[in-house]
């Protein structure tokens, strides 16, 4: 006979509460995941709580079990939609009951010490975060969870304490290749630190195990079923589980010492390497690229949360490069760029665009170049120059030497080359092996030395990154060995590490080697001096004295690899935004660079994968593209693509997508998108040929509704609202579709969903959409830019939603400059967009504009030649429109150029400035006509299909 529901809360309530109790000492909160049931319990009470359900009967009564229902949904929960799932298992179900979810969870909490839900997800999402943290560890991020412990086994094998948020904070800031809802995840530090202490800390003493035995033991069952996952969980937990052994359990103690001390403390225990590397690539004839690497910021994120969260939300820029680089890219696993400009050597090579004073520090004191004003790089076999910070030469090798003053008196052996940067000059010398003293004098005088002929270099595991001339980068996992040889009479070698105790080596006969081998060393910058003693002979001779060196030590955590690039030495991959989502992949507003030999050529593939990992979706872009890859190219070739594929569901029902770059024998990059969920957002399903579309709400926000719109695609200037309770109960797309908005809080999703013919034949395939005139008056303006605005960013979805889009965006935009620059002049533009007769359409335009001074003249003339981005062209239209009398407010001309070229984003730009500013320039038709001119001048540059906005950013 089944037990009843009443028997089985009592149960659960006395369990929970002897788990209480245990708990007590160590602190440790508990989970609901932690009941302690097996399947058939768990089923049988399932089935009693949907019966209950279902015939209307009150579910308060059994809310421990409802919780724990819940709870194990999560558990399963493969990252979709949470509530989804739950009402596809629970038949009867109301989306309206969701907040009983978080009242039941509360509950627990404050009944058994329950675990709170933390961090940013947490805070947004704050209905599912409860039944998903109380899961422990869902199903669909324990293979990634396994991974990343096995990928970080040696650095937690350092850890000094065992504190849990400690351990989170060392997780969250290390982890590689992680997906979207995994970094979710991360952001609950004490959370994962206490699971991390239960899959790893074998012997816990009583009453102080973070998690159930029973628990536990179901994780680890369900993690070995996963492909790999039980080897990277035994292999950390051996790595780990001893150290754990010797260290204190618990929560740490807290010191009296303020989080900047702290800070300081760990700076002086061991400094974090974040010098880029420069180096030269060859781009032929003659001529070489510089490229910069970035080391990972992660160390200096794992100092301290506040430091952490400045680099998560902080722009940055490179010295040499105009391009600010988005929150997060120091974080990134794609740090690598091309310096168009030569970088000041009196500024670090990162900045932020705000100030942060511990990271202020690091980068003055630790991430510089060289100080120049000459620089060395010795060419490698591979092609590629690497630069000499000891600035030694020897003979029979190749350099390349960058200056900021041009050369003289070049000897034999050299010549001019070029790099593509500004501000530099170069010159390329081949060493001869016997070097005149004419030689010898000219690289004295620039301050650069001949080696001597004591040689050394990385013996057994190669150093990464050896330049030849004693810098190279080690694991913290390694004993570096290095290998000492000279070609003359030496006695001994004296070694030091760090300026601490020096040890003294014999040496071998000349030419014999000698090897040392240095211990494990921390993280950091280690420094290696090594003087030779020479022999009594050549002291009898008279021998100038012995050479004395070092060798730089460069010692970092063990990086990694991340599947799908095993090598791409050979490319250089940049992608703005780095952090793009597959909703800006998917509509091709990515900027993709690949780099790379001439005569080589790149393969591009896309793949799609649902929220379980599983690839539903595989495609070659196209054939194969020559290097160099550009943004235009890119951009040409992606949208071939989308136009033949028609994958618009795939798409949707995808929560990743990967981009592999596939050169050969230059290696594979991969490059992987996630779907950002919002916590309000609109989410479709493909029924047949229609779409149904359904809002789902995890704000938690009970008192407040989100507030719904509806554009029609017939009528997409006019506002509709609907109602949030049919929006979260679900509806069918009335054809031909629209955009729709929903915006709670400081949260908004909008989408356009494209379904069904418009009409009959052809002309069904698009839209014919209606506009009532936009009125003269800054208010009206201001509305129809934001609408712009839902337009240009919303989602897209369905049958041909990015041609349909296109029209009213066009549609829209051009009545827009009607209304601001005269009705004559959008009738001018939007006959550009629909003609075929381009040279017409700009001759049309050119007849509308002021003639008088000349000054229409000077920007058909020059306004394609202006290159160098938006402020570039802003301060020459600026200039030229003071120096012709249209205007001479700077202010007015910046305006002027914004609505030129990005009219959807002015509103936010501005502000509450806007409405006067609007009505003093709408008063010079003049200047916003020539602002115009000079968009569409470079939007339609190079032959490029009519555009009608610029893409200056």
């Amino acid at each position: 006979m089944a037990v009843p529901l009443d028997e089985w809360q009592k149960r659960m309530e006395r369990h929970f509460s002897a788990l209480a109790e245990r708990r007590a000492v160590s602190g440790f909160p508990i989970f609901a995941l932690e009941h302690g049931l097996d399947d058939g319990d768990l089923e049988e009470i399932a089935k009693q709580l949907r019966g209950r359900l279902n015939t209307g009967l009150r579910l308060a009564p059994h809310w421990l079990l409802w919780t724990i229902y819940s709870a194990e949904r999560g558990y399963t929960y493969e990252g979709g939609e949470y509530w989804q799932s739950f009402e596809d298992v629970t038949p009867g179900w109301d989306s309206r009951d969701r907040y009983r979810v978080t009242a039941w969870f509360s509950k627990f909490q404050s009944t058994y010490n329950g675990v709170v839900p933390s961090g940013p997800w947490a805070s947004h999402f704050s209905i599912i975060a409860w039944p998903i943290t109380h899961a422990v560890l869902p199903r669909y991020l324990q293979q990634q969870f396994a991974r990343t412990l096995y990928d970080l086994r040696f650095t937690l094998a350092r850890l000094t304490t065992i504190e849990p948020a400690v351990i989170g904070r060392l997780i969250a800031s290390n982890v590689y290749y992680a997906s979207t809802r995994f970094e979710q995840f991360l952001q609950q530090e004490e959370l994962v630190g206490r699971i991390v202490l239960a899959l790893l800390h074998q012997d816990p003493r009583e009453g102080e195990e973070p998690l159930l035995p029973a628990t536990l033991d179901r994780i680890v069952a369900d993690l070995e079923q996963m492909r790999h996952a039980r080897g990277w969980l035994r292999e950390a937990s051996r790595v780990v589980a001893d150290r754990f052994k010797g260290i204190g359990r618990g929560t740490a103690p807290r010191t009296s010492a303020g989080g900047r001390d702290i800070v300081e403390r760990r700076l002086q225990e061991a400094r974090p390497d974040i010098r880029p590397d420069l180096r030269l690539r060859y781009a032929g004839n003659g001529r070489w690229t510089l490229v910069i690497d970035v080391p990972n910021f992660k160390s200096i994120a794992a100092l301290n949360p506040g430091i952490q969260q400045f680099l998560r939300q902080t722009r940055s820029k490179l010295n040499g490069d105009d391009v600010r680089r988005p929150a997060s890219w120091v974080l990134s696993g794609n740090r690598r760029a091309v310096l168009k400009a030569w970088p000041d050597p009196s500024r670090p090579l990162v900045s932020f665009e705000s100030s942060n004073g511990v990271v202020d520090h690091l980068l003055e004191s630790e991430c510089r170049m060289s100080p120049g004003p000459i620089w060395l790089f010795r060419i490698g076999a591979d092609g590629n120059a690497r630069e000499i910070a000891s600035r030694l030469v020897r003979p029979g090798y190749d350099y390349i030497l960058a200056s900021l003053d041009k050369f003289e008196d070049l000897q034999d052996g050299m010549t001019g080359c070029a790099i593509e940067c500004s501000n530099i000059c170069a010159i390329r010398i081949s060493v001869p092996s016997d070097v005149s003293a004419a030689y010898i004098q000219w690289l004295r005088i620039r301050n650069l030395e001949l080696a001597r002929t004591i040689r050394v270099w990385p013996a057994g595991l190669p150093g990464r990154n050896w330049d030849g001339e004693g810098r190279s980068e080690w694991l913290t996992t390694e004993k570096p060995c290095f290998g000492i040889a000279p070609d003359h009479p030496v006695d001994a070698y004296r070694v030091t590490l760090n300026d601490d105790a020096a040890v003294t080596f014999s040496a071998g006969e000349p030419g014999g080697p000698t090897f040392i081998q240095l211990p494990q060393l921390a993280a950091g910058t280690h420094r290696l001096n090594v003087k030779a003693h020479r022999s009594a002979a050549l002291d009898a001779l008279g021998a100038p004295p012995s050479h004395e060196g070092y060798l730089e030590l460069r010692i970092r955590e063990p990086e990694p690899w991340m599947p799908g690039t095993t090598s791409h030495v050979g490319l250089a991959v940049t992608s703005d935004p780095h952090d793009a989502t597959l909703d800006v992949f998917w509509e091709n507003e990515l900027d993709l660079t690949v780099f790379g030999p001439e005569g080589h050529q790149v393969t591009p593939r896309v793949s799609l994968e649902d929220a379980k990992g599983e690839e539903i979706y595989s495609a070659q872009v196209c054939p194969p593209i020559d290097l160099p890859i550009l943004p235009d190219i890119w951009e040409r070739r992606f949208q071939e693509f989308l136009r033949q594929q028609h994958a618009e569901w795939r798409y949707l029902e995808a929560a990743s997508g990967l981009l592999a770059i596939e050169g050969q024998e230059l290696g594979r990059f991969v490059v992987r998108f996630d779907h950002d969920a919002l916590p309000v957002r609109w989410v479709l399903r493909h029924q047949g040929e229609g779409v149904a579309l359904r809002l789902v709400d995890d704000t938690g926000q009970k008192d407040a509704k989100p507030k719904c719109r509806f554009f029609s695609l017939e009528t997409p200037t006019k506002i509709e609202r609907l109602d949030a309770g049919l929006a979260l109960a679900g509806f069918d797309v009335q054809s031909p579709g629209g955009l729709f908005v929903v915006q709670h809080g400081k949260f908004r999703d909008v989408v356009i969903v494209s379904t069904g013919l418009s009409g009959g034949g052809l002309e069904g395939l698009g839209v014919q959409p209606y506009y009532p005139r936009i009125a003269d008056s800054p208010k009206s303006i201001i509305k129809n830019m934001r609408i712009l605005r839902y337009w240009k960013s919303a989602r897209l979805a369905g049958f041909l939603a990015n041609a349909r889009r296109s029209q009213v965006v066009v549609g829209l935009t051009t009545r827009l400059y009607g209304a601001l620059a005269g009705r004559d002049w959008g009738r001018a533009e939007a006959a550009l967009m629909r003609g075929s007769d381009r040279v017409k359409g700009f001759d049309h335009l050119h007849s509308l504009l002021d003639h008088r001074g000349g000054f229409p003249s000077v920007l058909r003339r020059d306004a394609q030649s202006i290159e160098g981005g938006r402020k570039v062209i802003t301060d020459w239209f600026a200039e030229l429109a003071a120096r012709y009398g249209v205007c001479s407010d700077q202010a007015l001309c910046v305006l002027a150029v914004d609505i030129a070229s990005r009219p959807h984003e002015v509103p936010r730009l501005y502000r509450d400035r806007l409405p006067g500013l609007l009505k003093l320039i709408m008063a010079k038709p003049l200047l916003l006509r020539g602002a115009r001119f000079v968009a569409l001048s470079h939007a339609c540059a190079d032959n490029r299909p009519v555009e009608l906005l610029p893409r200056w950013e």
